[in-house]
């Protein structure tokens, strides 16, 4: 057996002179060769020994016990056999202070099994205070550099040797596109590590071989123009990860700008696509596509944006990265795929012939991701959660978020490279094999299985759980319902899978009742019936005129007092403004006046008490507090005598409309508000973008603020005109209840958190004094409907009942989903490994043309990169 040492040279020796020329040295890296390539083994393995108290040399009285202590020394973390001294030399040291007298800094000062050397504890507590290094990174660092699978700094060339395109036999310069690159290996890949029958399956399990991929934008990874640009294309022109740069800019090319209108949310992302700063920019940031599993970014998945997020540059990235997959079963989670997703079909007709998808023949759908479907309305999110869709398991959709966070620290450096430069970076940023820092795809790979991570044991652990819970409380909701109106629940569920269009069964018809445009029409309707027929209340006018009038007068009242809220000192500019509104307001009121002397006398009373009790030397009212008297604001008794018959009922009528219209205009501007947040904190840095976003949420807030009021005034008027029980829906609005809940109160939040903590690989826990999941309430303003009567409360309790049932059993399905999802995972993880070692036995001896010393390294390289993929199968076998 012949071995060399790497930290004293590279000469070989036996065995036995490499154990006894490191008695004082045990941290020294040692290789073995075993016939075909050298592979490492420690000193502890070839049985050294070292002795403390005598810096590696003979104790005469030596601790019989054999201990083991892992010592962390730049660069490397190393495994060392050791035994404490009992000698006299030791007779008042203890085991403590052998071990700082050795230069090792134990963890703990009982039994220390962990210590760091001095040199490492200088180098962390100089990176600490000059770099802003943690110490989660810095060992995450060494053990990455440490693992034989992890390692050392690497070039373009190296990394193209590790994917194979080195023992192409016609050369490097003959590799053709998506060769050079990681796949993923819990992915389906057809002839890889898919059954040969897959095709053929049972529909029952067709979504086992469902590709689920995530598209995304990222505006942070951004490149500088140049003034003394030099060509300096890519090494590997869409070889890895990034697009054929010619192929993308020719279709760009001919990219003729489309009018898309959101019919959800004014989407940020969607609205600015076309309108993006981009002044001094060659890419105002990239898209990209990954695995929506395991993270892991597909070949010629990423590709420059130039203006924004247009779906032009989105669609052909999507394309391009499911190339050659042979798909059956596809799902997309895009955070805008409700729009997205309308002429999907006709611009992929567009594309060129050998990107298009097969949409008429295979089967697909798009989704939201979870966490971003928080800031679209209720009905997008419905129609397009992850949580109906079937065959997704809990895939969250939100992997691409976390290949970011791996990728924007490069965007620092990238910022100003040139353009092939920066695409060979951030390539080598996301497969390297070996690089001390997080490299994206091998590191996601390697984490499916290995300790630091072992992702699908633990995401399996966590889904077994939750799968019989789930199954126990769909058990319970469905032991209620009868056979009969299950099946027909069950069949309005098959309608709307097959046909989106169709009712969505997972939420309830929150009719939240005639706006006010609908109610004013209906009674100006009435009023010109009863003129007809000679039972005009007052003939020549209307009481819808007069009513809106007061109504119009009240809205104005709030939005003049809202423009002075929480300012002690009004800017001249401001107060002008104000003082406008003042005066328009104050003629509109006047008018008001002549209208209620007819359709109100009995006010005019209250407006003369009124005077008489203001003090004659006190200023006049304020337009914005003149009280108005409509029919609400006169007492029962007034109310009756006082107004012309029926205008009352007519003003109730008006109130309720306004609290509905004004409920539905609060949610839509919740989510506005929750999607500038959310928009702020992903995409913007620096203070001038930050102040603006600042200043655009303010004002989304006051807009929300103004909503309210509009709902308390006319909930207010509503009461006092018919009491609680004309409008139990319509309830008393709380400040805590003008809220937007992310969760919508699903049961199985906890356990879908713990699998995006183990996607992250670190975890993260809940505000210390948020609700917990059994105490969370959604705020009533989500669930309110606008029914009246037995009949329709009956109806609604019907509905909530089914969307109950249909949300029970789809959240069982997913949990069941999810099992199976990681069970085929695992399978198809040591099947992609095991073909990966073969390929590479296959293509051991491909350099024959070649000198005999470039054969013997290809051949070596060969047999250790399959030798590695199948202790990678072994070490996996033997965690799962």
């Amino acid at each position: 057996r012949l071995f060399k040492c790497l930290d004293c040279g590279q000469f070989l020796q036996c065995k036995k002179c490499c154990v006894e020329g490191h008695v004082c040295t045990p941290l020294h890296r040692i290789e073995e060769w075993n016939g075909q390539f050298w592979i490492p083994v420690t000193l502890r393995e070839l049985g050294l020994v070292y002795q403390l108290g005598h810096g590696g040399m003979a104790c005469p009285y030596l601790d019989p016990r054999l201990l083991t202590m892992t010592v962390l020394e730049l660069p490397y973390i190393h495994r060392v056999h050791y035994r404490y001294c009992k000698c006299q030399k030791a007779a008042h040291v203890t085991n403590l202070q052998q071990c700082l007298r050795n230069g090792w800094y134990p963890a703990t000062i009982t039994d220390p099994a962990t210590c760091a050397s001095f040199r490492t504890l200088e180098t962390f507590r100089l990176q600490n205070v000059v770099g802003n290094m943690n110490v989660h990174d810095f060992i995450t660092a060494i053990e990455r550099q440490t693992d034989a699978t992890a390692s050392t700094k690497m070039d373009w060339l190296p990394v193209r040797s590790q994917t194979g395109c080195a023992h192409n036999p016609a050369g490097l310069a003959a590799t053709e596109p998506r060769q050079a690159a990681v796949l993923c290996w819990a992915c389906p890949h057809d002839r890889r590590n898919l059954p040969t029958d897959w095709r053929n399956v049972d529909k029952k399990y067709q979504f086992l071989y469902m590709l689920l991929v995530a598209l995304d934008a990222n505006f942070k990874l951004k490149n500088r123009m140049r003034a003394n640009e030099h060509p300096d294309p890519p090494l590997g022109p869409g070889w890895g990860y990034f697009v054929d740069p010619e192929k993308y800019r020719k279709h760009l090319k001919s990219y003729v700008p489309e009018k898309d209108v959101s019919t959800c949310i004014a989407f940020a992302a969607l609205l600015q696509k076309d309108t993006r700063g981009t002044a001094g920019l060659r890419t105002s940031g990239v898209g990209g596509c990954v695995c929506a599993r395991h993270e892991c970014v597909l070949l010629n998945g990423i590709g420059d944006l130039q203006k924004g997020e247009r779906f032009v540059n989105m669609d052909y990235i999507l394309l391009a990265a499911l190339t050659g997959f042979g798909l059956l079963f596809l799902t997309i989670s895009y955070d805008i795929s409700c729009q997205w997703k309308i002429n999907l079909a006709r611009r992929n007709a567009k594309m060129p012939k050998s990107m298009c998808l097969p949409l008429e023949t295979i089967n697909w759908q798009c989704a939201l991701p979870v966490w971003h479907a928080a800031s679209h309305e209720d009905e997008c999110q419905n129609a397009n959660s992850l949580s109906f869709k079937p065959g997704v398991g809990k895939s969250d959709g939100e992997g691409i978020e976390r290949t970011w966070a791996v990728l924007n620290p490069a965007s620092y450096h990238t910022k100003d490279m040139s353009k092939g430069n920066r695409t060979d970076t951030l390539e080598d940023k996301i497969d390297t094999l070996e690089d001390k820092i997080d490299s994206n795809n091998w590191q996601k790979n390697i984490g499916l299985g290995e300790c630091w991570r072992d992702a699908l044991r633990r995401k399996l652990a966590v889904a077994r759980t939750e799968r019989e819970r789930q199954v126990k409380a769909f058990a319970e909701v469905n032991r209620t319902v009868e056979m009969d109106v299950r099946k027909a629940w069950q069949a309005e569920i098959d309608a709307w899978l097959k046909d989106p269009s169709q009712p969505n069964p997972y939420t309830v018809d929150k009719n939240d009742g005639p706006t006010e445009v609908q109610v004013r029409l209906e009674l100006k309707k009435e009023e010109e019936r009863e003129a007809a027929s000679g039972k005009a209340l007052v003939p020549g006018t209307s009481a819808t005129a007069f009513l809106m009038a007061g109504l119009q007068i009240e809205q104005a009242q709030r939005r003049i007092i809202a423009e002075q809220v929480g300012l002690t000192l009004i800017a001249p500019e401001r107060e002008a403004r104000v003082q406008e509104l003042r005066i328009t307001l104050l003629q509109k009121i006047g008018r008001f006046r002549k209208l209620q002397a007819i359709w109100m006398p009995g006010a005019a009373r209250a407006i003369l008490a009124d005077e008489e009790k203001r003090d004659e030397d006190s200023l006049p009212l304020r337009a914005e507090h003149i009280k108005l008297y409509m029919p609400h604001e006169l007492p029962a008794d007034d109310r009756a005598q006082g107004c012309v018959k029926g205008l009352a009922d007519m003003e109730a009528r008006l109130c309720a409309a306004q609290c509905a219209s004004a409920l539905t205009t609060l949610r839509g501007r919740l989510h506005a508000k929750r999607h500038l947040i959310t928009f702020r904190n992903e995409n913007l840095t620096g203070q001038v973008q930050t102040t603006k976003a600042h200043t655009l949420i303010g004002q989304v807030s006051d807009r929300v603020n103004a909503s309210a009021a509009k709902y308390r005034k006319g909930r207010e008027a509503l009461v006092a005109l018919k009491t609680n029980s004309f409008a139990p829906h319509f309830r008393e609005l709380r400040d805590d209840d003008i809220r937007l809940d992310g969760d919508n109160g699903e049961s199985d939040s906890a356990a879908k958190k713990k699998l995006a903590m183990i996607s992250s690989g670190h975890g993260t826990r809940a505000p210390r004094n948020a609700p917990g999941q059994s105490k969370r309430v959604m705020s009533w303003i989500w669930t309110t409907t606008a029914g009246s009567g037995d009949k329709e409360k009956d109806l609604h309790d019907c509905e909530s009942v089914r969307v109950e049932w249909a949300r029970a059993k789809a959240r069982k399905n997913r949990w069941e989903e999810e099992v199976l999802l990681l069970q085929e995972e695992m399978r198809r993880t040591l099947r992609y490994l095991e073909w990966q070692a073969g390929w590479w036995e296959e293509h051991m001896d491909t350099k024959l043309d070649s000198t005999p010393e470039v054969r013997t390294g290809a051949r070596a390289y060969a047999l250790k990169q399959a030798w590695m993929h199948r202790r990678l199968v072994a070490h996996f076998k033997s965690k799962w």
